[in-house]
């Protein structure tokens, strides 16, 4: 693995997890997420965008797992976390997940392996396959606010609204991306469809899981 040698040169992967208050989390999943990455190629990094300023133990986790800790730039929305990371991303490719448990790093291996075929792989909860666990009633009103997006920008995709997704950087490195909250999710599917020529976008199946709840967040 290449991702601290050199901070300068261009990896195969990057691999980028907005943080806010993770550590425990974290430090669960990171050596799943090194492990799967490490099966795809040996030349990838991790990123972690954590807040400003401290808020817990996470850049102590970072250091111990061998990733990098990076600070967000502009403030500490989504938005901004999504902002530095794309501008701190070394990968030809750049995958962005949850950083609460939600997102599961077994799929990996079919997002990468669609990266000839699109420009965006989509970990999508609403194709074939795919599943949430969410209750019922948050399912539905996502359901309505993805059939929006898809019917007044034309994105042929069924799960516009999932941070869980593969992008080829070279798309993303010119966006000015102005959104600071979730919403910056579909601003970026709008721009990269509308962009001529447009973004290619596909889908792969996941499970969207519950959060990890740690022993430490138990409660009776």
């Amino acid at each position: 693995m290449t991702q601290e040698s050199n901070p300068q040169s261009t990896v195969d992967l990057t691999i980028m997890l907005p943080a806010y208050n993770e550590a425990a989390t974290l430090g669960e999943l990171l050596p799943t997420i090194k492990a799967a990455a490490a099966s795809l190629t040996p030349n990838y990094e991790i990123l972690i965008l954590d807040t400003q300023t401290a808020m817990d133990n996470t850049e102590e986790v970072c250091v111990q797992n061998g990733v990098r800790h990076v600070r967000r730039s502009g403030g500490n929305q989504y938005g901004d976390a999504i902002r530095t990371g794309i501008a701190q991303a070394r990968g030809t490719h750049l995958l962005c997940m949850d950083a609460d448990g939600s997102h599961s790093a077994s799929y990996f291996a079919s997002m990468w392996a669609q990266r000839e075929n699109a420009d965006i792989i989509i970990g999508s909860r609403y194709v074939a396959g795919g599943h949430t666990e969410n209750p019922a009633v948050l399912i539905w009103m996502s359901y309505a606010l993805n059939l929006t997006f898809r019917v007044a920008f034309n994105i042929h995709a069924k799960d516009v609204t999932n941070s869980f997704r593969l992008y080829r950087t070279a798309i993303l490195k010119p966006m000015r991306l102005e959104s600071n909250d979730f919403d910056i999710l579909e601003e970026i599917l709008i721009k990269a469809v509308t962009h001529r020529p447009p973004a290619r976008v596909t889908e792969v199946p996941v499970t969207f899981g519950r959060t990890i709840l740690l022993p430490s967040d138990a409660r009776d």
